[in-house]
């Protein structure tokens, strides 16, 4: 399922500064994503959304809003995980900007991310540095 956009992006790296907040994007993890997710890394079926699956999707996310030319590549993250998230709930994203960087044609991001439930309530807050291919 794709998710929910709430502007016109995604924004280009040269659009990009520190404390640029990105609009939120909102999305269901629904059974049928959560099903694929266990899958693919041979966990067992819950009735909760895997934490990491959360923190997958968050990042999936970034490509709703940033441009992520072919050769960009997901460097670190570091997530904390603070609830669990029912199969079938909606969650909202929302991505700040808290590092760029370039030096030669290597080009960075760090971003952070604040995962919330329907209700305001943060489930997951986490970093992310992505690094680009120069232009």
């Amino acid at each position: 399922m794709r998710a929910k956009v709430y502007a016109e992006l995604p924004a280009g790296y040269d659009d990009l500064t520190p404390g640029h907040e990105f609009p939120p994007v909102e999305y269901v993890l629904d059974e049928a994503s959560v099903s694929a997710y266990v899958e693919a890394v041979g966990a067992a079926a819950r009735l909760h959304v895997p934490p990491l699956a959360v923190a997958a999707r968050a990042i999936a996310s970034l490509g709703d809003l940033m441009e992520m030319p072919a050769g960009t590549i997901h460097a670190s993250q570091d997530f904390d995980f603070s609830a669990l998230v029912p199969v079938g709930a909606r969650v909202i994203c929302v991505a700040k900007v808290l590092r760029k960087l370039s030096r030669g044609p290597m080009r960075m991001l760090t971003l952070e991310m604040v995962v919330s439930d329907t209700n305001g309530s943060v489930v997951q807050r986490g970093r992310s540095t992505v690094v680009l291919p120069g232009a």
